[in-house]
């Protein structure tokens, strides 16, 4: 049966294809007119003649056939009569209507038209019978009237054109659980991890195989702490600051923040203003996105600017990037690895800082160049997730230097090689650094969230998040009040 089908299938398919096609018919009828020019050059007359009558038949009897697009007779089977289908009925299904309770809320609040929004998704039993060879044999229509009219044109924000936002984890609607690092794959920092202060001869035991399987085996491996610094201060230098550049961002409430839902408020990170919009029992407060206080416009709107101008500026640019790509294009062979796994890092932190001074300067446009309209400037969802991914990953970049300089300045590194070497397999408590809130606190890669996981290999995140997990586990593991 189902060589019979195929059989039929591809007869059908020379057939609509092949047979009955405009370019084959254009091709006999150049034929034709060669042979008939020919017939006449070598005088055959008769044959001209019958060849003319039988031209002229075929063209009345093919004009007659309404049927053209029907299933030639020979192919079907009295068991499986042809199916004929509507080319209309291809576009019509059963649409599937997804909305949110909440949008009505929205809509109130941003002055957009009543009813529910949503999109459809029409479902389309398509043609298989190879009638209609400009289809697909079996296929899905997705219909979303434009993605409803653009991303829901009434709750369209001024910056970016998606909704304005109410979802729940990592989106400007701060709710639900913090967005802290989901790094459990890579190691069990909680299940191994001892008290430093601890000098019992177990916890010296535990400590020890916590640092040789965190710190002195991946090092051991392959020593990636010169490589992570050099990118990082060639990235500082000749691309982008990124001290400077996270500084013009609250990025404390754009990585991580909890909604008190027993509070009946929400904070929305879409206004550069810090404010509170009260509506019967509940209140939204709305926490500005970039930094700057509420009574100093004038440094909100310092830090819009270009990334190369205001008060956090810096002095990268193309030229400089340029420059970069040409040196390190310039490195041995023997390098060839670590090189290119530089210039994808370069590629992607230039392609962000682009990205970044595009929306600096859209916000520059809503505000018409003015501190005085800095409060107007509305963001929308699509773009607080985009900056929360691009900010994100130039942090990972930051805290992986500082973990690296905090590792190398204490030397937990040589202190684990000598309890290697020692053979006594014990690592007694180590030095409490006094400097701690550099990787710490605020400054705690767990913050930061992992939206773009490529800068740090497995081994890489053993390392950084096993060190600072050892000496900041409180916070590694509560989110931000």
């Amino acid at each position: 049966m189902n060589l019979e089908y195929n059989i039929k299938y591809i007869l059908s398919w020379l057939y609509h294809n092949v047979i009955q096609s405009d370019a084959t018919a254009a091709i006999v009828r150049i034929l034709i007119l060669i042979g008939l020019v020919s017939l006449l050059v070598y005088r055959e007359f008769i044959l001209f003649l019958l060849l003319c009558i039988v031209v002229i038949s075929a063209e009345v009897f093919l004009g007659a056939d309404t049927g053209a697009n029907t299933f030639p007779v020979s192919f079907t089977s009295a068991a499986s009569p042809r199916r004929v289908v509507d080319k209309d009925e291809l576009t019509t299904g059963v649409s599937v209507s997804l909305y949110d309770n909440l949008n009505d809320e929205h809509e109130h609040e941003h002055g957009g038209r009543g009813g529910r929004e949503g999109f459809s998704v029409k479902i389309i039993k398509g043609d298989d019978s190879g009638v209609d060879h400009r289809r697909y044999n079996k296929f899905v229509e997705e219909d979303s009237r434009d993605f409803t009219d653009k991303y829901f044109s009434s709750k369209r924000c001024s910056i970016g054109s998606s909704a304005g936002g109410v979802t729940m984890f990592g989106s400007n609607e701060l709710l639900g659980d913090s967005r802290t690092a989901q790094i459990s794959g890579i190691y069990n920092f909680a299940g191994k991890w001892v008290d430093n202060t601890s000098d019992e001869s177990g916890v010296k035991g535990k400590r020890y195989i916590y640092f040789k399987e965190c710190v002195y085996d991946p090092i051991k491996r392959n020593d990636f702490r010169d490589f992570k610094k050099n990118v990082y201060n060639n990235i500082n230098k000749d691309i982008i600051n990124i001290p400077r550049c996270l500084n013009r961002f609250n990025t404390r409430v754009l990585f991580d923040t909890q909604t008190d839902a027993a509070a009946g408020y929400s904070r929305r990170l879409t206004k550069l203003q810090d404010s509170e919009v009260k509506g019967g029992s509940a209140s939204i407060s709305y926490v500005s996105l970039i930094a700057g206080g509420n009574d100093k416009p004038a440094d909100k709107f310092s830090n819009i600017q270009p990334l190369n101008r205001g008060n956090n500026a810096d002095n990268a640019s193309e030229t400089t990037y340029s420059a970069l790509l040409k040196k390190t294009n310039e490195k041995p062979i023997s390098e060839s690895a670590k090189k290119q796994r530089e210039i994808e890092i370069y590629g992607k932190v230039y392609g962000y800082r682009q990205r970044i001074d595009q929306i600096l300067e859209m916000m520059r446009t809503q505000a018409k160049n003015d501190a005085a309209n800095i409060n107007t400037i509305n963001i929308s969802e699509e773009v607080v997730q985009e900056l929360r991914m691009m900010l994100s990953y130039l942090a990972i970049i930051e805290r992986t230097n500082a973990v690296i300089l905090f590792e190398e300045k204490y030397g937990y590194y040589n202190k684990t090689i000598e309890a290697v070497t020692d053979g006594k397999n014990i690592l007694t408590p180590l030095t409490q650094p006094a400097d701690i809130e550099t990787i710490a606190s605020y400054n705690n890669i767990f913050r930061v969230p992992l939206l773009d996981d490529t800068y740090n290999t497995n081994d890489e995140k053993r390392y950084i998040y096993g060190i600072t997990y050892y000496f900041d586990k409180v916070v590694s593991t509560t989110p931000y009040t």
